[in-house]
């Protein structure tokens, strides 16, 4: 789609790189990780794949840390670059493919790590990518992970690029499919802990010298602010909405019009009768209902317009 080609996204990954700075307490951990891809044999086994594909070797590191992590000093060679599922079945011993989204892959589960990284890859066109640059890392980050967060529901900077850094704000996937933004046990603001692609990148390219961009990347400057919102994303397939402020829902305008006419009018009906005790009664009835479907329409939780509009439906259909 149009809407997310790297024309339309360059800009914003430009600017957000540009003033991106990793959190004090978060460099050890972008510099371990980068030490680790810098590494042999890790890089070695990198740059093969970079050989196949065209990818940098060292973009590739930042995308299989974010989805395998390390350890013991290495990349888990053990795991898909996909998403990090494990390539043999630990009770077996068997080559799988993987479970996990993007299920099913690499084709042929028997494969060596390097040509399922280049299925992983492939699948996504990361290998169509020339002239690398950090907006191109940054596109092929999300591309890779999935634009979800551009969600309206959502709408922040992908922590699988940016967290770790200024750029980073609360909520996270905590599975697929499952979003977050405060941690369900402390009710405080949820974070994704694990260090971000391009935090990885800024450490990489600080330490290796062959970590470096060929041709430069003739970018647009950014026709809007660094901190615009985003725009929606069409991968995302959640229908959940938030409630309208009251100043700009005209429903909730419309329904506190239609109580004030309704008030007046029950009113008017039964004011003959207000002078007797069952006459007074109704009265507070009545006030206090309306007033209960007043706070509900306020609240969001009853559309009068669309109720008003089933109701002429219905008049027309009889």
């Amino acid at each position: 789609m149009a809407q997310y080609s790297f024309n339309t996204l360059a800009p914003e990954y430009k600017a957000l790189w540009a003033k991106m700075v990793l959190k004090k307490d978060k460099i050890a951990e972008a510099t371990t990780g980068a030490k680790i891809i810098c590494g042999d044999p890790d890089k070695k086994r990198l740059k093969n794949v970079e050989g196949m594909t065209g990818v940098p070797w060292f973009v590739i590191g930042c995308l299989f840390l974010r989805e395998a992590g390390y350890k013991n000093g290495h990349l888990r060679f053990d795991r898909w670059l996909h998403n990090g599922d494990p390539m043999r079945d630990p009770k077996t011993g068997k080559p799988v493919r993987t479970v996990n989204v993007p299920a099913g892959r690499p084709p042929d589960p028997s494969v060596d790590w390097e040509h399922g990284a280049v299925d992983a890859l492939k699948k996504e066109g990361l290998d169509a990518i020339r002239n690398w640059g950090p907006e191109h890392v940054a596109y092929a980050a999300e591309k890779f992970n999935g634009f979800g967060y551009r969600n309206p529901n959502k709408n922040i900077p992908s922590p699988y690029l940016w967290a770790g850094t200024n750029i980073q704000k609360p909520g996270k996937y905590i599975s697929d499919g499952v979003y977050a933004t405060v941690d369900p046990k402390t009710g405080t603001p949820l974070y994704d802990e694990q260090i971000g692609a391009m935090a990885t990148l800024r450490q990489i390219m600080a330490q290796d010298p062959e970590a470096k961009f060929e041709v430069a990347v003739d970018v647009p400057e950014p026709q809007k602010p660094a901190d615009a919102p985003l725009p929606p994303s069409p991968k995302a397939d959640d229908t959940v909405s938030e409630v309208k402020p009251l100043e700009k829902s005209k429903t909730i305008w419309g329904g506190i019009i239609t109580w004030l006419g309704g008030m007046i009018g029950s009113i008017s009906g039964i004011y003959q009768y207000i002078a007797t005790p069952w006459g007074f009664a109704a009265l507070v009835f009545i006030t206090g209902a309306l007033s209960i479907g007043l706070y509900l329409v306020i609240k969001g939780r009853i559309d009068v317009n669309n109720i008003m509009k089933h109701l002429s439906q219905d008049d027309s259909d009889g």
